[in-house]
């Protein structure tokens, strides 16, 4: 019986070695090494190695690599953008991909205009030869189609979106995520707690509503409309504004 004991120990002590500690923010997951490093996987489960640019931890060569803090991004959507704006990150974006007019945020504008950024297509058309030109050391996108020819010019794609749509823990908490390739933790934790007080007033304000209003969120191509499902993150915030969302009974992607 103590031999039994003891190896239990044992086999906590070697897995807590391992395995200090894991968080799942949905579909997203950071696990922190003992070396000091952090694994974390994307929207579809693509595993990566976080590791300071200051350490001397030996990582397996299997092992997808992404030293930390990144100091070259290039970012396929506004919405990346603007929470490496809220982390205090934007002077490592170096492209982005949609031209100066789409952007009100004020530092964007300005480096596309004086050359710091440059605009590498849209997300469904990338304009590779200026992509490999600037040198990023990581692109978050949303195109799953882009990842194979990324990973074939040597840069580290990270997908910043889910099979299935985020609900709103997750698209709030997606900031924590993100803010593990800047080391910058602390302001994360800050922006999700203001989010999370905002949204918290509102929904105080607006729960005794009575004339709920009929509300979908979606976008119109050219040949079809994609609409939220009711388990995102979009569809949440509709019901906390006091909205009666049209499509809550419907599961899926966004």
């Amino acid at each position: 019986m103590k031999k039994i004991y003891l190896l239990l120990l044992f086999i906590i002590f070697v897995l807590s070695c391992r395995s200090p500690s894991f968080k799942s923010i949905g579909e997203f997951s950071i696990k922190r090494l003992s070396n000091g490093c952090i694994q974390v996987t994307d929207g579809i489960g693509r595993r990566f190695v976080l590791v300071p640019r200051d350490t001397s931890a030996s990582i397996s060569e299997d092992e997808e690599i992404i030293h930390i803090p990144v100091r070259r991004v290039v970012a396929y959507s506004g919405y990346n953008v603007s929470l490496l704006r809220g982390l205090g990150v934007l002077n490592t974006v170096v492209g982005v991909t949609h031209k100066k007019d789409y952007w009100t945020i004020k530092t964007i504008r300005q480096g596309l205009e004086n050359g710091t950024i440059r605009y590498v297509g849209e997300s469904s058309a990338i304009d590779y030869e200026t992509l490999k030109e600037i040198r990023p050391e990581v692109v978050f996108t949303w195109n799953l189609a882009d990842v194979p020819r990324l990973e074939s010019m040597g840069i580290r794609a990270v997908v910043t979106t889910t099979k299935q749509a985020m609900d709103l823990e997750t698209r709030m908490r997606f900031m924590e995520f993100l803010a593990l390739f800047f080391d910058r933790e602390k302001q994360a934790r800050a922006f999700v707690k203001r989010v999370k007080s905002a949204i918290k007033e509102v929904h105080k304000r607006l729960i005794g509503i009575k004339n709920r209003p009929k509300v979908i969120w979606g976008d119109i191509y050219e040949k079809r409309v994609l609409v939220e499902p009711g388990n995102s993150w979009a569809a949440e915030m509709v019901k906390i504004a006091g909205g009666d969302y049209l499509f809550d009974d419907i599961r899926g992607g966004s």
